[in-house]
């Protein structure tokens, strides 16, 4: 069977259909507006009024139904509404349980008055959450399924959704590579899922009101909950791409009744999280770096005569002397600086701003409702010199109409919008360029206003040139996203207990992103002014679109105490991708940036590739009295990814729940315990994430041969065809088998409620390479789906909510606690030498191998007298000239752990590995999150506090802020107080061996190899967030003609408590690639923020 939709899914005319859904959407609007009494008065059990209760009054008869709420005291009130016998009302709050007012008549000319009390119900087990597909009520999930309520987001300086919801869920874990404006999260539940997906492994799909999307592009006020299904049991239903859980975003609808304006506005400045005192003082750090360079070369860096540091030394204590001279070197009049430069306070702000603006109107009448949403957020960078901004903008437009008795139809239209601009080059994340060679002693502009692209004393390019490039200004970059999301629905009520529904999607995404670099002045001879780099401009844009069709039928049946459900449906998806890059150099003006205005020759490539999805699923649910249920999903899933007679797979799941409080025996334990369940599930679930789109085609790779040499024929360069790499005929999806085992409990009132989780996933077949093939073939091994890994874990999430009256106002306070852990491990890999530098059979994912170290030799004796060989961990000091080259006093002492005499990696092979072992693990344990709420009158204050409990990380070889110049000597963001923690015989304790250069930096230095001395502990616990808010009392807002007014301060990442042997390293952004490689490894990148803010939230 062929998966060719392209036919089904014609791009023709789209721009006529999306014109007519936009229209559909804005018309409908006002549909929504059009339209003998009912007052009430709505206290709880203490008789102290409840304000904002939602209260409903329907009428089936007439097709009615509309909404109100309470004010502050308690009141609620309905006009106008038409006479009639069969009215309801429905009070419901949170906290409370929901009130249902039935067979009420209107009458002309009377008025009706409800008196209601509610009771207590601080359990959540009977909320209704989003699962697949529809809604259960979550006393009866019998999946692991979590729910975010829209307060975990409002009101916090946030950008995106992801940078809100850490520590919002047990095993809901979200990562961030950076801290750059608008850095949006990578999301993972359960912990690491596939070799093939790096750090984590992969992630869950996203579904925002149904429709695949970025979680991080929309409005966060525009969210009602968040849905997480963990297990395979909740997820199955969506098949292909849910083998590692799945997000549903639904974001929040219009209300019959009166339209409510609502907006809301925040002004935040930040700070970084890490310390930013770095070495200034120019003759410290010249002579640091000149020691730490000449131990390793045998010469200094930066060839300052003895006069010149004389003359530093006379600067550092009188800074009224001259910071530079121009005097003769080398045969040529130059400048020699003598500076104190604070080179981050140089190139990076203080202080960073931020603002954000969102406006809703919501309403509707007696059919239908809608909700329209709008946001401006924008949020300056750190960069001084060229500065980095980030904007996003959203809009939404939602409407639901109710065409007749049986038929309703929606349409939801969302578009959102990102704009960064950024200095070219990649300067803003290219922290490995901009932070070296950049020494305190030179000055970053000269008398002629030029910059110091280097000196000539010693040829080194300062910031490798960035800062040059910074200071002129001229190169920039900008980085545009766009996300176009219609989406249509119809609901058709055939039957009682009966409804079908379809929906259509349309998602386009355009991206487009240019860079300039252009030459920038600098100097080194006054007077000679020389041009650093090249012109250049480079354009990428690419498009993407998707159409994805659902249609299902959704069946209840209540037969006594028998209910049962059932659905049935069917999916399909066309995903299409294309992309162009065009690239031209010498650009005729350094202020135009346009690929016309270059006169170089111009390079262009591009891709384009599409793939298809098609499944049917269904879902049968079986719930007797209550007390025993029962859950089978199942779902047949096709994809084109892979070849013929392998794209389709069936995927089942099954989960059953017993609620034990509801059973007789049960009955002398509810004074404490209101609510007792025991639920398991096992699934099976599908993976076509990390596979090519084409990758069961052998491809040949054309082009000009850069690997061997350009022969010229006829004029030009000989192109070449590769060979192929193999292919498996036997290429299909990964699977992940998991099996689960929960409770939920609630106890004292429904005041304290506790769920916990254990489970067990099992992916199996990854992709990865198979069998080695021969040198002589010429290409790469086959990916085949060749490997298993298991994953094992738990995770307990705890909450407590409570009410009552504190000086006679009312008050009410909650507290929760979630944490989880988990392992992974591999249990099938094509390793048959259990090479410690592949993955092998029985490893721990995360695993840190590294070598023991037994402190230092304190005397040079005692070094030369070691009886071990540590060679093999000393290249670094083997490579450096003369005496350099001897083991010596300050040096580290490895431990030789086999005896034999010699500190090597034996065979680096897990039978035999020399003198490393196992000294700890990259993987966060025990994650967790704590959050803590009091409402006491018109006073709120809400707290989250989230951190790791335990999680190691040796620090990779350029991480510039850990290891000073033990790495790079020329490092120019070194700690103020470094040289304290530094061995010399008069600080024989200290923390680093004596001064050599490039020990960390360079291949089996001894640094550079990972040792427990250095392993350092990254558990740590961050105030995420501190939110205090003011609402004014009714009679006030009155007066203004607003229904709702609250101010309130917010903080984000206030505090960190860490051990983490550095304060200028931010625990959770060194923890961000689990995998210990390149910039998170290093801790190189643009540092994470402490925000304070300020907002206003009013609705009228």
């Amino acid at each position: 069977m062929q998966l060719n939709f392209t036919h089904f899914f014609e791009h023709r005319g789209r721009k006529r259909l999306l014109l007519f859904l936009f229209i559909l959407s804005i018309t409908q609007v006002a549909l929504a507006q059009q339209g003998s009494g009912v007052t009430g008065a709505v206290n709880d059990e203490k008789g102290l009024p409840l304000i904002g209760v939602s209260v409903i009054a329907s009428n089936e008869s007439i097709q009615l139904r509309r909404v109100t709420s309470s004010d502050s005291k308690g009141f609620f009130s309905f006009t106008d509404l038409p006479t009639g016998k069969g009215y309801s009302f429905t009070l419901s709050y949170i906290g409370f349980r929901t009130q249902h007012l039935k067979n009420y008549e209107v009458k002309e000319g009377e008025k009706i008055t409800l008196i209601v009390k509610m009771p207590e119900d601080l359990s959540d087990l009977n909320e209704v959450v989003v699962v697949g597909y529809g809604t259960q009520k979550k006393v009866n999930l019998t999946g692991a399924v979590a729910s975010i309520n829209s307060k975990t987001l409002e009101d916090r300086p946030i950008a995106n959704i992801t940078q809100g919801l850490q520590g919002a869920s047990p095993n809901l874990n979200i990562s961030f590579g950076d801290g750059r404006p608008g850095a949006a999260g990578k999301i993972n539940i359960r912990g690491f899922t596939s070799i093939n997906s790096g750090k984590t492994g992969g992630g869950p799909l996203v579904l925002i009101d149904g429709v695949p999307g970025s979680i991080n592009s929309i409005n966060p006020r525009d969210v009602s909950n968040i849905s997480v299904l963990k297990d395979a049991s909740s997820a199955a239903i969506y098949g292909a791409r849910a083998a590692f859980g799945v997000i549903l975003v639904t974001t929040k609808n219009g209300k019959s009744g009166k339209t409510t304006v609502s907006y809301s506005n925040n002004f935040g400045w930040s700070r970084p999280t890490i310390s930013t005192d770095f070495m200034t003082d120019g003759y410290d750090a010249a002579k640091m770096n000149d020691q730490a360079f000449l131990s390793s070369v045998g010469d200094t860096y930066t060839k300052y005569t003895d006069e010149d540091y004389a003359y530093l030394l006379r600067r550092k204590t009188d800074k009224s002397l001259p910071d530079y001279i121009i005097d003769n070197r080398k045969g040529k009049d130059q400048y020699v600086y003598y500076g104190s430069t604070d080179w981050w306070h140089t190139i990076f702000r203080d202080t960073q701003t931020s603002m954000n603006h969102s406006l809703s109107i919501a309403g509707g009448g007696e059919n239908s409702d809608f909700f329209i949403s709008g946001r401006l957020y924008q949020q300056n960078g750190m960069m001084k010199l060229n500065q980095d901004q980030y904007k996003a903008y959203n809009l939404r437009a939602k409407i639901n109409t109710k065409v007749n008795k049986w038929l309703s139809i929606g349409n939801n239209l969302q578009f959102n919008a990102s704009n960064y601009d950024y200095p070219g080059w990649g300067v803003n994340s290219n922290f490995v360029s901009v932070s070296v060679h950049a020494l305190p002693s030179y000055l970053p502009v000269n008398p002629d206003g030029t910059a110091t692209y280097r000196t000539e004393l010693n040829n080194y390019t300062i910031g490798d040139g960035i800062f040059a490039d910074l200071l002129h200004g001229k190169s920039k970059g900008n980085e545009k996203k766009y996300e176009f999301i219609n989406l249509f629905n119809v609901t058709a009520k055939i039957a009682e207990g009966l409804e079908l529904k379809g929906t259509y999607s349309y998602t386009f995404n355009p991206y487009s992103d240019w860079s300039r670099r252009t030459q920038a002045p600098w100097s080194i001879y006054p007077g000679v002014i020389s041009q650093f780099g090249y012109d250049q401009l480079g354009e990428t844009n690419y498009t993407k679109q998707a159409h994805v069709v659902n249609l299902y039928g959704d069946y209840t049946k209540t037969l006594g105490a028998h209910t049962f459900k059932a659905l049935l449906g069917y999916n399909q998806e066309l995903n299409t991708y294309k992309r162009v890059f065009a690239q031209r150099k010498d650009l005729v003006s350094q202020d135009l940036n346009d690929l016309d205005l270059g006169s170089g020759d111009v390079l262009a490539n591009g891709n384009a590739n599409e793939y298809a999805l098609l499944g049917g699923f269904f879902r049968l649910n079986y719930d007797y009295a209550g007390k025993y249920l029962l859950e089978l999903n199942g779902r047949y899933d096709g994809t084109s990814k892979f070849p013929p007679g392998h794209r389709f797979g069936f995927f089942p799941s099954v989960s059953a729940g017993w609620r034990v409080s509801q059973e007789s025996f049960f009955s002398p334990l509810k004074s404490v315990f209101n609510e007792l369940k025991f639920r398991g599930s096992y699934g099976s679930l599908g993976n076509q994430q990390e596979a090519a789109t084409y990758g069961y085609i052998p491809l040949l790779s054309r082009g000009p041969a850069s690997n061997i040499p350009p022969y010229i024929m006829d004029g030009k360069k000989v192109e070449y065809l590769s060979s192929p790499i193999p292919i498996s005929n036997n290429l299909t999806w990964e699977k992940a088998r998991s099996a689960n085992f929960g409770m939920d409990a609630s106890f004292f009132s429904n005041r304290l409620s506790a769920s916990f989780d254990y489970y067990v996933r099992n992916t199996i077949d990854m992709l990865t390479n198979g069998k080695t093939v021969s040198a002589v073939y010429g290409a790469d091994s086959p990916k085949e789906n060749v490997a298993d890994l298991r994953s094992k874990g738990w995770e307990l999430a705890i909450n407590w909510n409570s009410s009552g009256t504190l000086a006679g106002k009312p008050f009410r306070w909650n507290a929760g606690l979630g944490i989880s852990d988990y392992k992974a491990e591999i249990t099938r890999f094509d390793n048959p030498k259990n090479l410690l530098d592949s993955y092998y059979q029985g490893q721990q994912i995360g695993s840190i191998w590294g070598y023991r170290v037994n402190g230092f030799f304190q005397t040079d004796a005692e070094a030369q007298a070691y009886p071990i060989n540590q060679d093999y961990v000393n290249q670094q000091r083997l490579r450096a000239p003369g005496n350099w080259s001897k083991l010596a006093a300050g040096d580290m002492r490895f431990a030789d752990l086999n005896g034999d005499g010699i500190v090597n990696n034996g065979q680096n092979t897990l039978d035999d590995h020399g003198d490393l072992e196992i000294i700890g693990n990259s993987l966060p344990r025990y994650s967790y999150g704590i959050n803590a709420g009091v409402n006491w009158g018109d006073f709120d204050l809400s707290v989250i506090f989230q951190g790791v409990g335990k999680q190691q990380w040796y620090p990779g070889n350029n991480a510039d802020k850990f290891w000073g110049p033990y790495s790079r000597p020329y490092f120019s963001f070194v700690p103020k107080d470094f040289m304290n923690d530094v061995w010399t015989p008069e600080n024989p304790n200290a923390y680093f061996p004596r001064l050599r250069g490039y020990e960390a930096l360079n291949d089996r230095g001894q640094l550079n190899v990972k040792n427990d001395r250095y392993l350092q502990n990254l558990a740590y616990l961050r105030l995420k967030n501190l939110t205090i808010g003011y609402s004014l009392p009714e009679n006030l807002t009155k007066k203004i003609k607003l229904s709702r007014a609250r101010i309130y301060i917010s903080g984000e990442n206030l505090f960190t408590f860490s051990k983490l042997r550095s304060n200028y390293i931010d625990p959770e952004q060194a923890a961000g690639d689990y995998n210990n490689s390149t910039e998170d490894a290093n801790a190189r990148v643009y540092p994470f923020n402490r925000m304070y803010s300020f907002g206003l939230d009013i609705s009228f």
